[in-house]
């Protein structure tokens, strides 16, 4: 429970909230930077197996949900499997079209597979993408059911004066859910993979701690969601200019973003006890 404060005390808890947020960003950042074939290379192969996938009528864009919580856990787990310690001295090596490849493609999709290289890890990954595809669907078929299709299309739906109350109130109902799923889902992936979790349990506590932490995490993942919701609006505008802001402006924010939530992750679970019974006092608006 939140602590009463002062009018004085707020201005120094929203800076206070604000300075948690951009240390997380700018420990992703510095986790993106330092690895930057690694990290923009696994975005890359993403982008890749996401574009073919959704070639495939009807069923590529639920494949795509189905594996993605397997890769980010292959993210995840990857960092933790790192040697600790200063990084070794790095070694000029002659720029050929093989050390790109394997810089960039290679090594990267091996990172995005290394899940699958452990059975007792890849078992709750694997329960975790399917939850997490029915979980989505579920909101899926809510928002067919009120607003036919997607947010945009029920504003554009809305905005012609078609049952403009029922679809604001279902655009309402759709938005409150997946704000909730949203909630369920963000540590998920590090709960079941890195806390030994049962997916259920994992995206229960991810909410109780998004929940908790609210304004902090708010803070956080408010950036990413501007740079989400203006490609959404792109595509809605244009097919091409949707691509070319997801190339660009996505290809950058989406590592940053995954390693920014594994930097929150291991302040509000710090690895001693992140594999016991959840903690999340701090910080705490």
């Amino acid at each position: 429970m939140n602590d009463p404060f002062s009018p004085v005390e707020e201005p120094r808890r929203a800076n206070s909230v604000l300075r948690q947020a951009q240390s997380w960003i700018a420990c992703g950042s510095r986790m993106v930077l330092a690895q930057k074939s690694l990290w923009f290379g696994m975005n890359l192969v993403y982008f890749i197996l996401g574009f073919l996938l959704t070639l495939i009528p009807f069923m590529g864009h639920l494949l795509l949900i189905l594996i993605s919580p397997m890769l980010v856990a292959s993210v995840y787990w990857g960092r933790v499997q790192e040697p600790q310690g200063p990084p070794a001295p790095a070694t000029i090596q002659p720029v050929s079209f093989q050390s790109v490849l394997q810089a960039w493609i290679v090594q990267p999709a091996q990172e995005l597979m290394r899940i699958f290289t452990h059975e007792d890890k890849m078992f709750g990954a694997v329960l975790l993408g399917i939850v997490t595809l029915g979980l989505v669907v579920l909101v899926k078929i809510i928002g067919y059911l009120f607003i036919g299709g997607s947010m945009v299309s029920g504003l554009t739906a809305a905005q012609s004066g078609f049952t403009q109350v029922t679809t604001l109130l279902g655009m309402v109902l759709v938005a409150a859910l997946s704000v909730l799923l949203a909630m369920g889902l963000l540590y998920s992936v590090p709960l079941t993979v890195l806390g030994n979790r049962q997916p259920l349990d994992a995206i229960t506590e991810s909410f109780t701690t998004c929940r908790e932490n609210a304004k902090t995490l708010l803070a956080l993942v408010l950036p990413f969601f501007l740079v989400y919701l203006v490609i959404m609006m792109a595509f809605a505008k244009s097919v091409w200019l949707g691509y070319l802001l997801l190339i660009s402006v996505g290809f950058l924010a989406l590592p940053l973003f995954i390693a920014a939530i594994y930097c929150s992750y291991h302040t509000l679970y710090p690895p001693e006890i992140s594999s016991s019974s959840p903690v999340f006092p701090a910080p705490h608006e």
